[in-house]
């Protein structure tokens, strides 16, 4: 089975929209489960209970991601070990919240034993932790790579004139600066080659879904592991012609419908029909180029 992605349609499910729903989902199953641990607290106890400890968990992996992907040769590693590595030590740091969280509520488990020191419990807790939570995590990640990356579009590609023989009206302005060499894949740059093939590398826009870049070419869009900024930066690089419009988005030039003017909502309108949402400390420099 193929799924198809519309490269029109901007309202695809984000990366944080889906982060938030996990959060729920897996927050209701566990309350529904009912461990042992949370037997004694009632069902809404139990639900608040469990929310803010998946919140909690997620919440400090993402950032751990975000905060590694600014060390440039962290995004450079396979994906695996980039959420591997983010995952782990989100479950480190979330451990001490953990151990508060039982004491509070008086959940952690009554022993006979000698006390131990804090660095045995830490590490007790850890093991006890780190295998669900970091296959929390990389499920998530999995599950939206595997529903994002790979994807295209191979039908209703954006409108273009055509002459009475049907061939392409290469005399508009959005064809004519989609060069030959960007058209023919030459544009050779780290996070285009994490593309599928068939998307080709006639970029349309990108936006940034916190440790994910959606990337919008001619042909569709896909989700990539891969730092926003510095996919920006590689495009400023190489001279593509381009401008960022907005902290999360960045819109390929030669794709602006008309290159005219903003609507009255803000939005760009690109040539594709996808809408990206303009920051008025970025109209200025849209302005340069429009």
């Amino acid at each position: 089975m193929t799924f198809k992605l519309d490269p029109s349609n901007s309202e695809q499910l984000s990366w944080p929209r889906f982060l938030a729903f996990s959060i729920i989902c897996i927050a209701t199953v566990i309350t529904l489960v009912n461990p042992s641990s949370t037997q004694e607290l009632s069902i809404a106890q139990r639900a608040v209970f469990w929310l803010f400890q998946v919140s909690a968990l997620l919440l400090i992996m993402q950032t751990m991601q975000l905060g590694l992907q600014k060390f440039s040769p962290f995004f450079k590693w396979p994906l695996i070990a980039q959420l591997a590595l983010s995952g782990f030590l989100g479950a480190v740091l979330f451990v001490p919240i953990g151990i508060w969280l039982d004491r509070i509520l008086g959940l952690d488990e009554a022993t006979v034993t000698l006390p131990q020191s804090w660095y045995l419990e830490f590490l007790e807790e850890l093991a006890f932790v780190s295998p669900p939570a970091l296959s929390a995590w990389l499920g998530l990640n999995a599950i939206r790579l595997r529903g994002a990356i790979g994807l295209f579009q191979t039908r209703g590609l954006p409108v273009a004139k055509t002459d009475e023989t049907g061939t392409q009206d290469t005399s508009s302005p959005v064809n004519q600066s989609g060069s030959d060499e960007i058209k023919s894949g030459s544009l050779k740059l780290p996070f285009v080659a994490s593309l599928p093939p068939p998307l080709g590398a006639d970029l349309v826009a990108l936006s940034a879904e916190l440790h994910y870049t959606r990337v919008y070419t001619i042909l569709g869009q896909a989700l990539i592991l891969y730092p926003f900024g510095r996919a920006i930066e590689e495009l400023k690089e190489a001279g593509y012609p381009g401008v960022q419009v907005h902290r999360s988005h960045w819109v390929a030039q030669n794709h602006i419908l008309q290159k005219k003017r903003l609507n009255s909502r803000g939005f760009l309108q690109m040539d594709t029909g996808l809408k990206i949402p303009v920051s008025r400390r970025r109209k200025n420099d849209l302005s340069q180029v429009l």
